[in-house]
């Protein structure tokens, strides 16, 4: 039998309903990937690109309403990442999945109890600011946070290697 991208089963050419969810969960997992990483990787760089007090409140601005797909994104990965490894029968065998979860535990940790507070305090700087000027205490604000959302990057990309390459 022929694969057209859904699971038949080989003897009687009947669907594989449980390989036709692996498929579906790889989808959503792909773009929940892609909804959650997107928005994390581009937000940090809207915000130093602000020349003016206007500009920086719009940003930020923007940055509060988009803010939003990363926590679905990343709920989304979790959630599809343990259910793929349910349906798949790997659980907890693999080593590169395991330093994966970890990773992006570390990276929810980071995020929540380190990047938030500091960004809502910024945020509320921000937007509280009035005129052209780059409100004062912005720049010490963004340095604290800087090396955070790096962590927060390296880690993701070192997941994506992981689950590119499975090496071990």
């Amino acid at each position: 039998m022929r694969r057209t991208g859904i699971h038949w089963h080989k003897s009687n050419g009947r669907l594989n309903l449980l390989g036709v969810l692996f498929d579906l969960l790889i989808v959503l997992h792909v773009l929940a990937a892609i909804v959650g990483i997107g928005p994390a990787f581009i937000l940090p760089v809207l915000g130093k690109s602000a020349k003016s007090g206007s500009q920086l409140r719009f940003i930020f601005g923007i940055i509060q309403k988009v803010n939003k797909f990363p926590k679905i994104g990343g709920i989304t990965l979790l959630v599809t990442g343990v259910l793929l490894m349910i349906v798949s029968k790997i659980g907890f065998s693999l080593v590169w999945l395991n330093i994966s979860l970890l990773l992006f535990l570390l990276i929810e940790i980071l995020i929540i109890g380190f990047v938030e507070p500091r960004m809502k305090r910024t945020t509320h700087l921000v937007l509280s600011s009035e005129g052209e000027d780059i409100p004062s205490g912005f720049a010490e604000s963004m340095k604290q946070i800087a090396p955070l959302e790096s962590t927060v990057h390296l880690f993701t990309f070192a997941i994506i290697a992981l689950m590119v390459l499975k090496p071990f």
